[in-house]
């Protein structure tokens, strides 16, 4: 409640004194009732000085969280105790007429007079300069991340580690709890692939999120990332509850932000954070991050080019490594099989020549697009295979000059293992090579399926061929990929969008 004290009208004689001050100036007696009241006082605070004076200073500009702290400090004066603040300048927040809580810088003096002390507050708002020390900190903090995603994507080992030290930047500094990165198909821009790149603050904090990622299916439209997609913009979500479009709702988390990194204009990637309570936008941080998109997609395209590259250079390098062993075992098939000295040594040149010419296929970088079924028998008899051992069929399917590598390399491996441990280390081996398109011509089925040959079980441990496999398919060709090992022979499944393999140069 407000006092009534009744103060002698004496003081009023400050009034015309106070006023030539550019702070704003507020006197307290020491029972906290303020006794002058400047005009700038009236302007920061939005009360009169004819209804400020006789009221408790803590009812009028104290904020509640602060009120302790000064009721505790008017008992001590009341004692007689020495006041704790007198004659420094500090920071504080103070109360509005309307409920705002503004920041301000505070200095007290003080004035004896008869009737006891008076305490002069000098207070200045000082909104406008913490809203510039935001800004400077906020622009250091870009600089800061413009600098260390520029960094870190150029020091990190793998496309992979690059995603994953951004996306702990960005909530380290945002203070946001998780990160997860999806990478757009390249072939079908409409589809998303959800990476495993998380970031968690707390491991495993993400876990149901995580979960109800890998079973969704995100494409344009759908979800946040979807809506990311088909914007091509930032968007924040302050609250995934009241947010119809968002499947991963009451997983734990409230507020989600995300947007994308683009090179060249078209979207490559997209990333996604998550807090735990509902956030209100931000539109600085959703401005710093358009320029963070822009910056961070070149860095990754170019990463990923350089990924390909490596992965193609690690290739080569696995690949003569294992001359010898497939020219031995071309050499003991083509022998075993021909009828005739000549004969065997006629057919052995010509596969080895094919060897060549495969390899030389593959690494041409102006190879324009192919028939699906040319490229098979090419990558087969490349690696010194005759199609005599394969059944391949198939709709008519042209596949572009940058996934015809991405096949090719499959093929070829496919086929290097199956003549080191597979069908056709065996006369009686066959492989059945075929591939389906569904009713909506939408996604591809390819099968590559081993029988005759020696009995298959399931390697102990991953070698970079079948890394090579799954991760090139994947990442290339958006493509789901399964491989089985029943005692029968060798499964390979892959399942891929079918503009990505039908797409023309």
């Amino acid at each position: 409640m407000y006092s009534n004290t009744v103060h002698k009208p004496r003081y009023a004689e400050l009034t015309p004194i106070l006023d030539t001050v550019l702070d704003a100036v507020v006197v307290i007696g020491l029972d906290g009732i303020v006794v002058a009241w400047n005009s700038v006082a009236e302007s920061i605070f939005g009360w009169f000085a004819s209804e400020a004076i006789g009221k408790s200073l803590a009812e009028l500009i104290v904020p509640p969280a602060h009120r302790g702290a000064h009721n505790g400090g008017i008992a001590r004066l009341l004692t007689g105790a020495a006041p704790r603040v007198l004659n420094r300048l500090i920071e504080i927040t103070a109360l509005t007429a309307d409920g705002r809580e503004i920041p301000v810088e505070l200095s007290i003096t003080t004035s004896h007079t008869a009737d006891g002390p008076l305490f002069i507050g000098f207070l200045r708002d000082i909104t406008a300069k913490k809203a510039a020390e935001e800004a400077l900190r906020r622009q250091a903090s870009e600089a800061q991340l413009m600098f260390d995603v520029a960094r870190m994507a150029s020091a990190a080992e793998s496309f992979e580690d690059a995603l994953h030290d951004v996306l702990a930047a960005i909530c380290q500094i945002s203070r946001w709890s998780v990160g997860h990165a999806f990478l757009v198909t390249q072939g079908d821009p409409a589809r998303l692939v959800s990476t495993s790149v998380w970031y968690e603050d707390k491991p495993g904090e993400a876990g149901p999120l995580r979960a109800a990622t890998e079973r969704i299916e995100f494409g344009i439209h759908v979800g946040l990332p979807g809506m990311i997609l088909a914007s091509g913009e930032p968007l924040w979500v302050a609250d995934i509850i009241k947010e119809g479009n968002f499947p991963r709702a009451s997983l734990g988390f409230r507020g989600a932000f995300g947007f994308p990194l683009k090179s060249r204009g078209r979207t490559i990637a997209i990333l996604e954070f998550f807090a735990h309570t509902p956030t209100p936008p931000d539109d600085y941080h959703l401005l710093t991050v358009r320029i963070l998109g822009e910056q961070m997609g070149r860095i990754f395209e170019r990463r990923q080019r350089e990924e390909r590259e490596r992965i193609l250079l690690h290739e080569l390098n696995h690949r003569v490594k294992n001359q010898f062993t497939v020219i031995q075992a071309i050499a003991m098939q083509t022998f075993r099989k021909a009828s005739s000295l000549e004969e065997g040594l006629k057919a052995f040149t010509g596969r080895l020549q094919a060897l060549a010419q495969a390899q030389n296929l593959m690494l041409a970088s102006d190879w324009t697009a192919v028939e699906l079924r040319k490229l098979i028998e090419t990558a087969i008899t490349g690696s010194g295979n005759t199609l005599d051992s394969f059944e391949i069929s198939g709709p008519d399917l042209k596949v572009s000059a940058n996934h015809s590598v991405a096949i090719s390399l499959a093929v070829h491996e496919l086929c290097t293992n199956s003549v080191k441990y597979g069908a056709l280390s065996a006369l009686e081996g066959t492989v059945q090579i075929f591939w389906t398109v569904d009713d909506g011509r939408q996604h591809v089925d390819f099968e590559w399926r081993e029988e005759g040959g020696p009995a298959v079980s399931a390697p102990t441990r991953k070698g970079f061929g079948s890394t090579l496999l799954v991760s090139n398919l994947t990442h290339t060709l958006g493509a789901d990929v399964l491989i089985d090992y029943p005692r029968e022979g060798l499964i390979f499944r892959v399942h891929a969008p079918l503009p990505g393999v039908n797409e023309e140069p």
